[in-house]
């Protein structure tokens, strides 16, 4: 009786850790390693998130790595304090389509990085859209641009978009 009531408490263990993984979907959208740690102004980059699961709720968060010479090797770079300047449109399923520019200062006013370097590289998590709804299944079209004013973008070592279901 015993060694039946173990397996009956394992399948139930079992069962609720398989429900509890697929309510969620926490995946990254992209992933960029730049070469050079340069990224050209008209170099989008494109990447697909399938939604499996609709309804779904889910911060959209970017983490990007940058070195000292970001934003670029011109002349007093530091004059543009560090900002960090793109565009994000995201396409539906049924062909809608949203857009939004987001400007980021990875400097302070002295013209210090923001967050301590580790490695060579300063780390950035930055919110790109809180409790975005994903309100069908299917492929949702992610597509960042690059607007610095001055080509190229030097100093991104790398740029990755995650999506953290809130459930």
């Amino acid at each position: 009786m015993k060694g039946k009531f173990n397996i009956f408490i394992a399948l139930i263990v079992f069962v609720l850790s398989f429900v509890s993984c697929t309510e969620k979907q926490d995946s990254a959208v992209l992933s960029r390693d730049f070469d050079g740690e340069v990224w050209n102004r008209f170099d989008f980059l494109e990447a697909s998130y399938n939604v499996e699961k609709a309804p779904m709720t889910a911060d959209v968060v970017m983490e990007i790595e940058v070195s000292d010479v970001f934003p670029n090797i011109y002349p007093y770079h530091d004059d543009d304090k560090g900002i960090f300047y793109i565009a994000l449109t995201v396409s539906t399923p049924d062909g809608g389509r949203r857009s939004r520019e987001f400007n980021f200062y990875l400097k302070d006013r002295d013209g210090n990085f923001k967050s301590e370097k580790v490695d060579g590289y300063y780390h950035y998590e930055l919110p790109l859209l809180n409790e975005m709804t994903f309100n069908e299944k299917g492929e949702y079209n992610f597509r960042i641009e690059n607007k610095y004013s001055k080509d190229p973008l030097c100093g991104i070592k790398s740029l990755k978009i995650n999506c953290l279901n809130k459930k």
